[in-house]
Order: C-alpha cells, then sequence, then structure tokens
C-alpha cells in the first residue's frame, strides 16, 4: 500500500465521543475512537460518521490530528431508540455519500454494528470500495441466550445481518468463538474473516494501590464486589445482585463488610425499569443496603474503581469479547465471569479469575466467596490477571486493522 487510505468509519446509533455506559454506548465506543486514534498517528485519515442527536454534535469536529467526527442528520436530530433507527437508514445514507462527492470518495468503509452495515453495503457499492465490518454483538447469539423476559432481537436485525455478512469483503472477528458462530449461525465464508481482538490502555489500566484507590472513592473499610457496564438483563445486573446475596447468606463473617458496586446507566427502550428492577430484587433478597449505584464513570475514574475492588463481576448471558473482564484484570483485580462467547479468551479459569458455567447465583457466589477468603489467591490471581492482559493493546489491534485494510486494497 503506497498511499495511507481514506477511511470512513460509520457508527450510526452511537457516537465514538459518547460516555461509554450511558444509553446504548458501550465497549464499541471505546474500541472504535482508541483503534482511529492509532491509525490517525499511522497516517491515515479517518472520518467518523456517526448520526445528529442534537446539541453542538450538527457540526463536524477534528478529535485530533487526521480524525474527524462527522454528524449526519438521519431523522430529528436528538436520540433515537435504537429499534426506529432502520427507517432513517437512507437519509444517513445520503448524507455520507453526499460527504463523499464534497470531499473525494473514501478507500476503505469500516461499518460497526448491523445498522452501519447497512449503510456500508450501499456505499461500497457507489465508491467501488472494499467493505470491513465489526459486529460487536451478533442477533442470533443474543436470542440464544435472552434473560427470563427478554424480547428477542426482531427479524430485521437477523435478516440486515445475513446481507451484511455476505456483503463484506472482510469479516473482523474479536474472538475464535465468535468467528466460529458467524459460519455456524450466518454461513459466513471463512476466508473473509478476521481475527483482531480489542486492547487496553495500560497506561490508564494498570495495577494501583487498593486502599488508596478506595479511599478516593469513599469506600474505605469495605469488601467490594463490583459489576461495570449498561443495565440492561442481557448484562446480567440481576446476577451480580443476586449473588452477592448468595454470599451473605452461605457466608456473613466473609462478607460482613461485602458492597456490591454497579456502575453504569439503564440501556434500551425500558429506560430507567431496570434500575428499579434491581432495587426491588436486591430489598426482596435482603441485600439493599449493599447496593450503590454510580453513574457511567470517565475513563480515568473506572480504573480506580477495578482498582478498589476485590472481584469484578462480570455475568453476562452472551458477550461477544469482554472489554470490561479486560479493563479489571490490566488493574489486577481477579474476574468472575459467565463462561460465555469470549469471556474465556480474555479469563483464564482458576489464574486471572474464575469462568462459571450458567447463571446461578450459588454458582457465582461460590468462586466469590473463594477469592475473598483467600488473600493470597487473591493476590497471586491479580498479580496474573494483569501480567496475561498485558497480551492485548490497542496498538497491536489497529496495526492488524491496518494490515487488514491493506490486503484488501492490495486485491484490488
Amino acid at each position: 500500500m503506497d498511499q495511507q487510505p481514506r477511511v470512513a468509519v460509520l457508527s450510526v446509533h452511537t457516537s465514538p465521543v459518547d460516555q461509554p455506559g450511558i444509553g446504548d454506548s458501550g465497549g464499541m465506543n471505546v474500541y472504535i475512537r482508541e483503534v482511529a486514534e492509532r491509525l490517525a498517528v499511522r497516517g491515515m485519515a479517518v472520518d467518523l460518521f456517526t448520526r445528529c442527536r442534537g446539541g453542538s454534535d450538527h457540526e463536524v469536529k477534528t478529535l485530533a490530528t487526521g480524525i474527524r467526527v462527522v454528524p449526519i442528520k438521519a431523522g430529528p436530530c436528538e436520540p433515537v431508540p435504537k429499534d426506529e433507527l432502520p427507517r432513517f437508514l437512507p437519509e444517513f445514507l445520503g448524507g455520507v455519500l453526499r460527504q463523499g462527492r464534497e470531499e473525494g470518495p473514501y478507500d476503505v468503509v469500516h461499518s460497526h454494528y448491523w445498522l452501519s452495515g447497512w449503510v456500508g453495503r450501499a456505499v461500497k457499492d457507489a465508491w467501488d470500495a472494499p467493505l470491513v465490518t465489526s459486529f460487536h454483538t451478533l442477533g442470533k447469539v443474543k436470542n440464544y441466550s435472552l434473560a427470563h423476559g427478554e424480547a428477542p432481537e426482531p427479524a430485521v436485525r437477523l435478516a440486515g445481518e445475513e446481507r451484511v455478512i455476505a456483503a463484506a469483503d472482510a469479516i473482523l472477528a474479536p474472538t475464535p468463538a465468535e468467528a466460529g458462530q458467524l459460519v455456524g449461525l450466518y454461513r459466513a465464508r471463512p476466508d473473509r474473516i478476521r481475527l483482531v481482538p480489542p486492547g487496553v490502555d495500560h497506561e490508564l489500566f494498570a495495577p494501583r494501590d487498593r486502599e488508596a484507590a478506595r479511599a478516593r472513592l469513599h469506600l474505605t473499610g469495605l469488601r467490594l464486589a463490583l459489576y461495570v457496564g449498561r443495565m440492561q438483563p442481557h448484562k446480567g445486573p440481576d446476577v451480580a445482585v443476586s449473588t452477592v446475596a448468595e454470599a451473605v447468606a452461605r457466608d456473613p463473617q466473609v462478607a460482613e463488610h461485602l458492597m456490591l458496586a454497579i456502575v453504569g446507566g439503564p440501556s434500551g427502550s425500558g429506560h430507567g425499569g431496570e434500575v428499579g428492577r434491581l432495587m426491588r430484587l436486591a430489598a426482596g433478597l435482603g441485600v439493599a443496603d449493599r447496593l450503590v449505584l454510580f453513574p457511567p464513570q470517565t475513563q480515568a475514574r473506572l480504573a480506580d474503581f477495578y482498582a478498589a475492588a476485590d472481584v469484578v463481576l462480570v455475568p453476562s448471558r452472551s458477550e461477544s469479547f469482554g472489554l470490561v473482564a479486560l479493563e479489571a484484570q490490566a488493574c489486577g483485580t481477579p474476574v468472575v465471569a459467565s463462561r460465555v462467547g469470549g469471556l474465556p479468551f480474555v479469563v483464564r479459569d482458576g489464574s486471572t479469575g474464575f469462568l462459571v458455567e450458567g447463571h446461578d447465583p450459588a454458582d457465582h457466589a461460590d468462586r466469590l466467596l473463594r477469592v475473598l477468603v483467600d488473600a493470597e489467591l487473591q493476590r497471586t490471581m491479580g498479580f496474573e490477571a494483569a501480567r496475561q492482559a498485558l497480551r492485548f493493546t490497542w496498538d497491536a489491534t489497529a496495526d492488524q486493522m491496518r494490515d487488514v485494510y491493506a490486503g484488501l486494497l492490495t486485491a484490488r
């Protein structure tokens, strides 16, 4: 690749500059921004296309040399529930194509999530540019692991994912597990799948003094279990609450000062309904006084939460990768996670934490208590967790992604 390409990154439903943990913002936001910044440092011109949602985000913003956020008006310039966005995709597509006409077409199109993939398919044909796609979550996988009462992903999403997979020149999978799901559930061509794991910022997420971190968070004198993420049934915050209740009932002495901190905000069309449900669950289990809710935090502040915790709970019902587990381990904190999706790729059972089959709170509480009761186990797991996390860096992710782009452009 003699010249660095111009890359159009499509993120329809959430902006890469949004605070993770609010609304539909999560690990995907972190992923897009971290990689885009590193691609720009490597000399690429990266434009991040997202939907205008009001305020000042209707203007093109330069984040750093070589990287811009380009808002596109599609529907009302205000937040819109994700399940209502498909009807605004043609308007979003028109805005992206206008940008291409005004500034010249882009060399590579990279879509994130199936909504962006719908746009990416059309842009690929209009610009004769290769389409790279990342899904972050897959609808069929979620439908195989729904929480009780959780609505399944709609047929329009499943069909949309199949069309994007058929059209994409390269599909980025974060783990071998997702690569297998793409082939087995969606009949993706194996030769188009590239394994590109996410990374972690090791300057920010690194071991630090636990008591000092607790003091900064005003959580001194406690044992702390931590849940980080959006409050939606699929992420399993109810399992985290029930796990702490089970630990308290099973070993009141070890769990005497145990608290559960939940860091994140509600997500989806239910808005704040999940918060009320969790509070009612905690009250019914007799642990309402052990539950502390925190709003979404900046990355720097989040590192203190990870460092302050004795254990980070990741009881997801499905997980494409598990960025929370990786960030926690980078801070030297053991993780108790569900053995689903990409989490076994991140958490080494018995070494950096524990993987639990299923979502029975009794099983999760058993692993939580093993760590709480054994200070040496907690120390050695934390040390190994931080060491193993060094395998994942955003620089490596960006280099692998650049290689994917280069291969596609060379082939053309």
